[in-house]
């Protein structure tokens, strides 16, 4: 395949943004805006989020089996960029405005709703944009750079938009803290459906130039059935490197669901961080992302991708559980000295830096194993294969966020509580909580990782001998 121009290869990646805003929403704002804002309980709160993300376990492998065989002149992918990014963007907005007086239960079921709705239209956006930037090259390297740049973009919104969030809409005014304001999440929400809409729409756009290189469906491609998505998936975890990325990705998702969904818990409870500095945060957390930006390529040059996910998994559970455990140790000074926030800072950008090295090299790694699989089977099965990785990280992640809810209402968190005024028991349960998880799960994560065997060495190989067989010459063993 040709070279990607600059603007095709931004234009995708801009794509990943819409998917980050849904994130950061649900990530650093949802849970708490549900709990202390309109009085859910942390148990609803979670068990919305988790039925809506257990329901991917339909859509997802649908819509990766769906998006393979989709024929158009518009190719298998861009049609169902638009079928699903457009109603993305409104759900965004309509997340943070439930109509008032619906009670406790009608709070539930709203959240409910909107989060089922949102889960089926990004779906459908989603897997076939991951798909296609398995398309968008064959080349070891080059894929890396592709998936480093769509994660980067996708790192991009995600700190941008709770910085922004903290430092304007939700800053404390007349001595209110802004994180408590109702009204102030209605903005939030408008914000987030306007940046999705407009950079899914640009990414449709800019990449329409590479529609004619893409694959197409194959002629003896089985047409779409609703059994399909089951025998497509089966035949994918007949693939040994496959059944171990996935099995990375399992522990991995529930890591990020139960640190992400208590981070802001932690940040205005644990170490009574204001809104300004939340706001800063993003320095650090750009400063990581450049950090990976430059050095994935090169590490990814000298070393195979199974060997730096191994290292990244050891290195993230050091560096997201560290502080808290030096805090419940009793080696930090109290809050709200500088040390502290120096220290926080340093640990985001070293987060920061190794979760997006090991997004980006995952995806790429996903791209060789499809190669492995076409090898095998004859099949190109990207939909597929984007599908059952993105269900299991927002399958797991829902089980943290569940897990996060459920011990958001045992430590006894009290709707509306402000910062300083939570029992200090309360809060070394969370810390200990959040250290157990994140540690235990980033060492299984490791040994999935290790036990990966698909480096440069074998993709070459692969390659060549699925030139041969397309040239229809016997394969060299």
């Amino acid at each position: 395949m040709s070279t990607l121009t600059p603007l095709e290869k931004w234009s995708y990646a801009v794509g990943n943004m819409p998917f980050a805003v849904k994130d950061a929403a649900f990530q650093s704002f949802v849970v708490f805006y549900y709990t202390q804002v309109q009085g859910l309980s942390g148990t609803l709160t979670g068990l919305a989020m988790f039925i809506a993300l257990s329901w991917d376990a339909v859509t997802d492998p649908v819509v990766g089996s769906w998006c393979d065989t989709v024929r158009s002149r518009w190719g298998r992918r861009h049609p169902l960029l638009l079928l699903g990014g457009v109603p993305t963007a409104f759900l965004c907005f309509a997340l943070f405005v439930p109509p008032q007086g619906l009670g406790e239960t009608g709070t539930f079921f709203w959240l409910l709703a909107v989060c089922l709705l949102l889960r089926t239209f990004i779906t459908i956006y989603f897997i076939p944009y991951s798909a296609m930037g398995a398309e968008l090259s064959r080349d070891y390297d080059e894929r890396t750079d592709i998936a480093k740049s769509r994660v980067t973009m996708a790192w991009v919104a995600g700190m941008v938009m709770p910085a922004f969030a903290f430092a304007v809409i939700f800053r404390s005014e007349g001595g209110v803290d802004g994180r408590l304001v109702e009204a102030n999440y209605l903005i939030y929400g408008l914000v987030s459906c306007l940046v999705a809409g407009l950079t899914i729409l640009f990414c449709v756009w800019g990449t329409r130039s590479v529609i004619p290189r893409l694959p197409t469906a194959a002629d003896n491609h089985p047409r779409f059935t609703l059994i399909q998505p089951f025998r497509d998936f089966r035949a994918a975890l007949l693939n040994r490197n496959f059944r171990y990325k996935l099995g990375a990705s399992l522990t991995f998702g529930m890591v990020a669901g139960v640190y992400y969904t208590l981070s802001l818990y932690l940040a205005t409870y644990f170490w009574e961080f204001s809104s300004n500095q939340l706001a800063g945060f993003v320095l650090p957390t750009a400063l990581g992302t450049i950090l990976a930006f430059i050095s994935v390529n090169r590490l990814g040059r000298r070393y195979d991708k199974a060997v730096l996910l191994s290292a990244a998994a050891i290195a993230i559970a050091l560096t997201a559980s560290g502080l808290i455990g030096a805090r419940l140790l009793g080696w930090l000074p109290e809050n709200g000295h500088p040390l502290i926030y120096f220290l926080a800072c340093v640990s985001t950008c070293l987060s920061t830096m190794i979760i997006v090295s090991l997004m980006t090299l995952s995806a790429s790694l996903i791209a060789d194993i499809l190669d492995e699989q076409e090898l095998a089977t004859g099949q190109r099965q990207e939909g597929t294969f984007f599908a059952a990785g993105s269900f299991i990280g927002k399958a797991t992640s829902g089980v943290g966020t569940l897990l996060a809810g459920v011990v958001i209402d045992l430590a006894g968190i009290e709707t509306g509580s402000a910062p300083g005024e939570v029992p200090q028991s309360v809060l070394q349960s969370l810390g200990g909580f959040t250290i157990a998880v994140v540690a235990s799960l980033s060492l299984v994560s490791f040994w999935f990782y290790s036990r990966i065997k698909l480096g440069r060495t074998e993709h070459a190989r692969i390659l060549q001998r699925l030139d041969k067989k397309r040239e229809g010459q016997p394969a060299p063993g």
